[in-house]
Formats: structure tokens, C-alpha cells, sequence
């Protein structure tokens, strides 16, 4: 019987390769991102592969758009892996912040991977297995000038997992979570700076990583990985 994965932020970058990689390797894929559009083009790439997915069309900052993807989700199949990957920065001096910045990169980053966690954990304790993935970042770990809001929403979204990592250790639940550096993905479309592009950290070949370490057998996992291109931070 095929596993089932929820994947937020399906629509491009780490995300669909993630999807794409993960219904290679036999699991059945929910995707969710507010694309409906790009949903459908991964969905029917995984299809003419003979993968199973289902779309759901998903804003992870609206509560009840992330209710909508759990009961569509657990009326596909038991969730066993789910992946909070949706996530944006805004980049500025801390006096051009607004309110709005603040609160809309909490509500993706940090609100929404606690909401969709949510949603799944119940099940996974009734099974006594599941995977929770965090998509989080070097700036998890490190403070960086100029992104106040996304680093505190990484940092917020680091000990999420570790303290859920510490409450579901007797539930047989693993919980990872990926700390990449800069990655060449629509995530720096517009964002206000200019690293280059073709330096950055490749996405299919990071979701390979990530895949790896989600197919750790038994009670080995690794809590968590730390990846960055061999010349370091930009």
C-alpha cells in the first residue's frame, strides 16, 4: 500500500521536486499551493509517469483553506509524511517593515506549518508512525541583516520542531527539519537582491537529499540537515 504525502508550496521550486521525487519513489501526493494552474501541470507530469496525486488549491495564510486541504488530504489516504514548505521573505531595512510584512511572513511561515502539522498528527499517533518535514533555513540558525521578520519566523519555526520533535518521540513520529542555504527558486523573484542565480543550491538535486533522509529505515532519523553550496553563505 502507497504512503501519502501532503506537500505545501507544491507549485515550483523545492516543492515540486519534492513532489515529483517523492511520487518516483512510490508515494501517493497531495498537493497543495495556491496555483491551482501550476498544480495541475506537476500533477499531470506525475500522472503520465503513472504517479498518483490530488490537487488542492491552497492559500496556507487563510485557516480554513488549511482545513479544506486536511479533509480533502485524509479522503485520499492516511497521511504519513507532510511537508511544510510553503514559505516567502521580504528583504529591507527594519525601519521600512510594516506591520503587514511581519504578520503576513508569520502567517506563512510559521502560523501555517503549525496549523497543517496540526491537522495530521492526530492520525499519525493513531498509527504510530508519520514524518513531519520542516522547510526551514540557514537563517533558522543564524540572524541575517535586512530580513528581521523572516529570520524570527525561521527561528519560530525551529523550535516549532523541536519541541514537537521532544512530544512525539514516544508516538514514533519523526520530525526533520532542512536548513538549506540560498536555492535557485522563484522564492528570490522580486525579492530586492541580487545573488547570482547560478550559484545557488540546485532544487532537484536538494530534494534528492531531503527524499534520502526522509527514507531513513527504522528508528534511524536525521533531526536535522544543515545544506549549503561549498563556498558558504552569500
Amino acid at each position: 500500500m502507497s504512503e501519502t504525502a501532503v506537500i505545501t508550496g507544491a507549485s515550483s521550486g523545492v516543492g515540486k521536486s519534492l513532489a515529483i521525487q517523492l511520487s518516483d519513489a512510490g508515494y501517493k501526493v497531495v498537493l497543495a499551493a495556491r496555483s491551482e494552474d501550476k498544480l495541475n501541470a506537476i500533477a499531470e507530469e506525475i500522472q503520465k509517469k503513472g504517479g498518483s496525486c490530488r490537487v488542492v488549491p491552497t492559500d496556507v495564510s487563510q485557516p480554513e483553506q488549511i482545513n479544506t486541504l486536511k479533509n480533502e488530504a485524509l479522503e485520499y489516504g492516511d497521511i504519513s509524511l507532510v511537508i511544510n514548505n510553503a514559505g516567502f521573505g521580504k528583504f529591507c531595512k527594519i525601519e521600512e517593515a510594516t506591520l503587514e510584512d511581519w504578520n503576513s511572513q508569520m502567517d506563512v511561515n510559521l502560523r501555517a506549518s503549525f496549523l497543517v502539522s496540526q491537522a495530521f498528527i492526530p492520525g499519525m499517533k493513531q498509527r504510530s508512525k508519520g514524518i513531519l518535514v520542516f522547510m526551514n533555513s540557514v537563517a533558522g540558525k543564524k540572524g541575517y541583516p535586512y530580513s528581521a521578520a523572516y529570520v524570527a519566523s525561521k527561528y519560530g519555526m525551529r523550535g516549532l520542531a523541536d519541541s514537537l520533535r521532544e512530544e512525539l518521540r514516544e508516538d514514533n513520529i519523526k520530525v526533520i527539519s532542512i536548513h538549506p542555504g540560498a536555492v535557485d527558486t522563484p522564492f528570490w523573484d522580486g525579492a530586492g537582491v541580487n545573488f547570482p542565480r547560478e550559484e545557488m543550491l540546485d532544487t532537484a538535486t536538494l530534494a534528492q537529499s531531503i527524499v534520502h533522509t526522509i527514507q531513513s529505515p527504522g528508528n534511524f532519523t536525521v533531526e536535522e540537515l544543515v545544506v549549503r553550496r561549498t563556498a558558504g553563505d552569500f
